[in-house]
């Protein structure tokens, strides 16, 4: 699926001097690290680096170095190249009107439902995170890695494998991350923060995620529910759901977790997970969405019943 390469890629990095990072609205720890190694690696080659994300992103990654120059307002500047990292589409890219300004567009992904809508795409779908992509780049431009690219690549690639959990784990991944950890950075803090601390809201919010906990076809799928009436009674905040959705994987005889989020009336933003065969990108596709073939998503409008009428309908073909 790559329609080009590391290196075409190098080249229009070191033609150019403006560069406009990006990615995925609500950003995840792989594009969180993504983001970052890749903005650390064009200011160590001098250029001007401008990040546009999406602030709604969870409090545990406030150790990633630049993490508070991550801004959502560029103004009206033109940029040599917008970089697209870890997103499908157009439609699930914070502020993609900003691309306009941008003279070249580069998409580096590793979803299978990339719809290739860069002027230049690297996709590859056997990398287990963007940041195993970003890794091979920094690679190619022979800059050694320091200890604040390193934790972002390390962030970025234990999020997307769920700790080495996940299928997408390959002997590839370990080379890398054992090459990440030669840089002797706390590796088990980075873990506890990101897989096993947790505010008291979402402690909270996990209690409410099981309450509304129903199951079908014997147990083979979990679906959970929240409201954005129910969020906001427990003092949460909407980045306060990452990883609710695993909550239903996790439960013994599962085979698809089902997690959806009001996002406003109507609105609602459904998480795919599978364990073994179902692949739940091909669902999220048939909905409007894309991912992988374990983890993927989407965004429904409609009346909240006859949209999980509809999922569990189109499940039943696939369990």
């Amino acid at each position: 699926m790559k329609t080009k390469t590391i290196k075409e890629i190098k080249t229009i990095i070191n033609n150019n001097n403006s560069f406009l990072i990006t990615s995925h609205y609500s950003p995840d720890g792989d594009a969180l690290g993504s983001v970052i190694a890749l903005g650390l690696l064009l200011k160590k080659l001098h250029k001007e680096v401008f990040y546009h994300i999406d602030r709604a992103f969870a409090d545990k990654y406030s150790f990633l170095t630049d993490i508070e120059d991550l801004k959502n307002n560029i103004d009206h500047q033109k940029f040599d190249v917008g970089i697209c990292l870890d997103c499908g589409d157009l439609n699930h890219l914070f502020g993609s009107e900003a691309l306009d300004r941008c003279s070249k567009i580069v998409n580096i992904d590793h979803h299978k439902s990339n719809t290739l809508f860069g002027t230049v795409n690297y996709v590859d779908i056997e990398a287990s995170a963007t940041g195993e992509i970003i890794y091979e780049l920094l690679e190619h431009f022979k800059i050694s890695l320091n200890i604040e690219m390193a934790i972002a690549l390390y962030t970025a690639i234990v999020t997307d494998t769920g700790n080495f959990k996940y299928s997408n784990t390959t002997s590839k991944t370990h080379l890398i991350v054992s090459n990440l950890l030669r840089h002797s950075f706390k590796h088990w803090e980075i873990n506890k923060k990101l897989f096993d601390e947790h505010k008291k809201t979402k402690i909270l919010l996990m209690g409410e995620t099981i309450k509304n906990l129903n199951f079908y076809f014997d147990g083979k799928i979990a679906l959970s529910i929240l409201t954005q009436a129910e969020i906001k009674e427990l003092g949460a905040l909407d980045e306060d759901v990452e990883g609710l959705i695993n909550i239903g994987r996790d439960i013994s005889g599962v085979e698809v977790s089902v997690f959806i989020k009001e996002t406003k009336p109507s609105e609602y933003k459904v998480g795919f997970r599978s364990n073994n065969y179902v692949d739940v990108g091909e669902i999220a596709l048939e909905l409007g969405g894309g991912g992988h073939s374990r983890a993927a998503g989407c965004t429904i409008l409609g009346n909240k019943d006859e949209i999980i009428n509809n999922i569990i309908n189109i499940l039943s073909k696939k369990i």
